[in-house]
């Protein structure tokens, strides 16, 4: 229904039509005098019911339920958590109305604020319209009124005590209408705070932030916007600007409250543009080592909240330890979305902690938001989800040591319940990471479809994580287990380190894993594509041993590149590394692959006896390949594997036989198959089990050298050489095994006992070996009547060392 439908029937549509739907019409058209002559009655009837209830001041429409969750606004609750109804956004603000002319009648008069003000003799039937800009509208004389006090809003009163009524139609209160110039040079701070209070008096409404910036001075802890419950802040995007003043200095907030403040509930900020000016503010001190407290430049701030809404806004630039932060454990319902963050560092401590968005409590979600920095500035957090409940999905990082931190809570119970989806983390050192709570565990946390790439090589830090626990070191308490965690579908990207760099701490550095010293229980890893990890690209299990791994699967994961950094304990440098205790673990189907033309990675798989215990593991249906012989796989003798992998092989020729391929190489504890067709009846073994690993034929014309105490030694020629192979180094008479090849560079299991001054002849080391079995029958012992004494000698030595061969007797 149109605005003039609704007016009063006796009035002519042509004359509604001219009169209060014609938008930006000239204050001096001939076609608008008819209208100036309405009488008040009529006017009242015009403007409906929203103008009548204005007249009676404090039942404007839309007032009192604005954001509360009424028939037509269901408030912020049900948008954020899926309830039947959806939350409307307020509405565009109005165009202003158009004011007719002042007439003779004396319907309608134009004034000012002062003019009202200095008005003596005020008539109640006269529609006094305020033209001061910024604070353009109606008001009315309320002659019964000779109490409420002046707000410049929505109450002036004259020097003769007259009250002067503002008409609202929409629930929304324009700033300026209080006073706020919005010019980028007048503080608007306690202008702002008035418009809240007086809204929040009458139950609740939307203070409304037309184009402009609106300078605010907060500081310490004296000076900063209050939020009130039912309260809403609207603006029109990034054309609605809250800076902060030049050499503000420190302040806890711009708005917020304080821990100990009463609960702010049903709350939306909207359309507003934030400007923490942290080049102007030179008088600033940003230090975590400060005991007051007060120097957090925190943008918005709640500590006891229920119902928030933060959308459509811009943070930039931010500065602060927080800028969104809503933080207390036993709080519920609060959503951030389609919001722009752009940090820069402040002046203060070098590197101080910073997280864009805190959310500390039940049921919260961060959506579809963007976070900057450029290189240099240090940015540590982009958003930080603590308790549970939560929803993180859809957000973009870019230049964020970390991208999202996940952590329990003294409330988290049973499950934390937090997935983590589809955004995109670029530019990050530790783009996804977990972090137990004291001794509340972290349970029930989904994290799949992430893309992440970490600039580790570019940020320069000590620690590196794609997925998984934080590494570093926590409080001796923070004792908490990881349980229920899928970790599926992500893809991490690494940047390639081929220097070393002193401050790394190579066993912190990982694609995706846990190495924090606790337990760490039902976790899927499965669908992940990780490439160019530096050290491991999953990695499970700590150096103490300390806690059990159980249950853990590492499935279906495409893994490129992994160990490529030249590491000083190169233990570390596997795709795939399990430690501590193991208990129920499966690792199948995962594709590991190097392709550097001479290899940089290590393991492709690592559970060492050095490293832990291993029981109920399987490693099955693994395919790895590199381009110089594959990558070595290092399994504990309890780990059940592919038995044709590992403890089975087949050969066509006898061990002594001269044509044997060289370079043949069989590992200790294998068991041979004879496949072949030339058999000698009770002779030929079945087969040969390796009692010490070895490699068969002749190798010539290689020769090595190497430094004492050395894994590595330089070959002067690797082509004839593979992974895995037996060796012997003339010099010292030392036999090693070769577990990497570099171009000429080899990595052996052993470090060398003897140094290798000079080149010194590189051999091959056969295996030792046993055979056992024999095929085929002996021949027939022939008729032995009447033959000698010494015959049937001969005949019985015969037969003892037949059953001397078969192991029967060994005299």
């Amino acid at each position: 229904m149109s605005q003039a439908d609704r007016h009063s029937k006796d009035q002519p549509e042509k004359l509604q039509q001219e009169a209060f739907t014609k938008e930006n019409a000239d204050w001096t058209d001939p076609g608008h005098i008819a209208a100036q002559k309405l009488s008040r009655r009529r006017l009242l009837a015009s403007i409906g019911a929203a103008g009548a209830a204005a007249v009676v001041y404090g039942t404007t429409y839309g007032m009192a339920n604005a954001g509360r969750g009424g028939k037509d606004d269901p408030g912020v609750i049900d948008a954020v958590y899926g309830e039947s109804r959806i939350n409307p956004r307020p509405p565009k603000p109005p165009k202003p109305s158009v004011p007719p002319q002042e007439l003779a009648c004396c319907d309608f008069v134009k004034t000012t604020l002062a003019g009202l003000r200095a008005l003596s003799s005020p008539s109640p039937d006269v529609v006094y319209y305020m033209t001061d800009p910024g604070m353009e509208g109606s008001l009315l004389y309320d002659p019964s009124d000779t109490t409420s006090a002046d707000n410049t809003g929505l109450v002036v009163v004259s020097s003769s005590g007259a009250r002067f009524k503002r008409i609202v139609e929409d629930g929304r209160y324009n700033v300026r209408w209080f006073g706020a110039k919005g010019d980028g040079v007048t503080d608007d701070l306690d202008v702002i705070q008035a418009a809240i209070d007086v809204v929040y008096a009458l139950g609740g409404g939307t203070v409304y932030f037309p184009k402009g910036t609106y300078i605010v001075s907060p500081l310490l802890q004296t000076r900063r916007i209050v939020p009130k419950s039912n309260v809403h802040l609207l603006g029109e995007g990034t054309n609605s600007v809250i800076k902060v003043k030049d050499d503000t200095g420190d302040y806890w907030t711009i708005i917020g409250n304080f821990q100990t403040w009463p609960k702010v509930s049903n709350v939306s900020i909207r359309g507003l543009k934030f400007d923490q000016n942290p080049s102007g503010n030179t008088t600033c001190n940003i230090d975590h080592r400060r005991t007051d407290y007060y120097w957090t430049q925190f943008c918005i701030s709640l500590f006891d909240y229920e119902n928030i809404a933060i959308e459509d806004c811009t943070f930039d630039p931010i500065c602060g330890w927080n800028t969104v932060v809503l933080n207390n454990a036993a709080s519920r319902n609060a959503i951030v979305n389609n919001c722009t963050f752009r940090f820069v560092h402040a002046r203060g401590y070098d590197g101080y902690d910073n997280s864009a968005v805190y959310m500390n409590g039940w049921s919260h979600v961060v959506t579809n938001c963007r976070f900057y920095a450029a290189p240099g500035e240090k940015a540590m957090g982009a958003i930080e989800t603590h308790s549970g409940k939560s929803v993180v999905s859809g957000n973009v990082s870019d230049g964020y040591v970390t991208g999202v931190h996940i952590q329990s809570s003294e409330t988290s119970g049973d499950g934390a319940d937090i997935t983590v989806s589809g955004n995109t983390f670029t530019n990050a050192v530790h783009a996804i990471q977990f972090w137990p709570y004291k001794q509340y565990s972290l349970k029930n946390v989904t994290v799949t479809g992430n893309t992440v790439s970490l600039a580790n090589a570019r940020q320069q830090r000590s620690m590196m994580v794609g997925i998984g626990a934080f590494p570093g070191a926590l409080p001796p308490d923070h004792t908490g287990t990881f349980e229920n965690i899928a970790i599926t579908g992500n893809t991490i990207i690494c940047e390639e380190e081929f220097v070393k760099r002193d401050n790394v701490l190579e066993g912190f550095c990982y694609g995706i894993g846990f190495v924090r010293e606790t337990d760490v229980k039902h976790i899927v890893i499965a669908g992940n594509i990780i490439k160019n990890a530096p050290i491991a690209a999953i990695h499970i299990g700590n150096t103490p041993k300390f806690g059990t791994m159980s249950n853990i699967q590492i499935t279906d994961n495409m893994i490129v590149n992994a160990g490529h950094y030249p590491a000083g304990n190169e233990a570390y440098k596997a795709a795939i590394l399990l430690r501590s205790t193991v208990a129920g673990a499966k690792i199948s189907g995962n594709t590991i692959r190097e392709t550097y033309a001479t290899s940089r990675g290590l393991y492709s798989i690592r559970l060492n006896a050095a490293d832990g215990t291993f029981a109920d593991v399987e490693v099955t249906d693994n395919v790895i390949t590199s381009v110089q012989g594959g990558l070595w796989l290092d399994l504990h003798a309890s780990v059940r594997t592919n038995s044709a992998e590992k403890h089975l092989k087949f050969t066509d020729r006898a061990f002594d036989d001269p044509l044997l391929p060289a370079g043949t190489t069989y590992q200790p504890g294998t068991v041979v198959l004879a496949t072949g067709s030339t058999i000698v009846p009770g002779l030929t073994p079945a087969g040969y089990r390796i009692l010490n690993g070895g490699t068969f034929g002749t190798l010539t014309g290689v020769t090595a050298t190497g430094t004492a105490g050395s894994y590595k030694v330089t070959v002067n020629d690797s082509s004839q050489l593979r992974v895995g192979q037996w060796i012997k180094i003339a010099t010292g008479d030392q036999t090693r095994r070769i577990n990497r090849i570099a171009g000429n560079e080899l990595r052996i299991n052993a470090p060398l006992s003897v140094a290798v001054a000079s080149p010194s002849a590189v051999l091959y080391v056969p295996p030792v070996y046993e055979p056992f079995g024999h095929t085929g029958k002996l021949p027939a012992i022939a008729d032995t009547s009447g033959l000698s004494v010494g015959q049937l000698e001969t005949e019985l030595n015969a037969l003892k060392q037949a059953m001397r061969d078969f192991g029967i007797i060994n005299v």
